[in-house]
């Protein structure tokens, strides 16, 4: 699993926090979030690199997502 993007490290961050990401749109949304997060192209990259993984209408972080993005693990975007 090669690291994150820039433009995946807000979303996955995200995801570790709410604990799921929400697809509405075309795009990545947290929970009740009113702004997107990152696009479906971007979501697909995720997928593809391993971070995330679709569960249901949920992106869910990997299990090896999880343990490479702990608090203070990803450098400030």
């Amino acid at each position: 699993m090669e690291a994150p993007t820039p433009g995946m490290q807000n979303p996955l961050r995200q995801a570790r926090l709410y604990g799921y990401l929400i697809e509405r749109e075309g795009a990545l949304f947290h929970p009740g979030g009113s702004h997107p997060l990152c696009s479906a192209g971007m979501t697909r990259r995720m997928i593809e690199a391993g971070w995330l993984v679709k569960a249901g209408d949920r992106y869910e972080l990997t299990p090896q997502a999880q343990e490479r993005i702990a608090p203070g693990a990803m450098s400030s975007g």
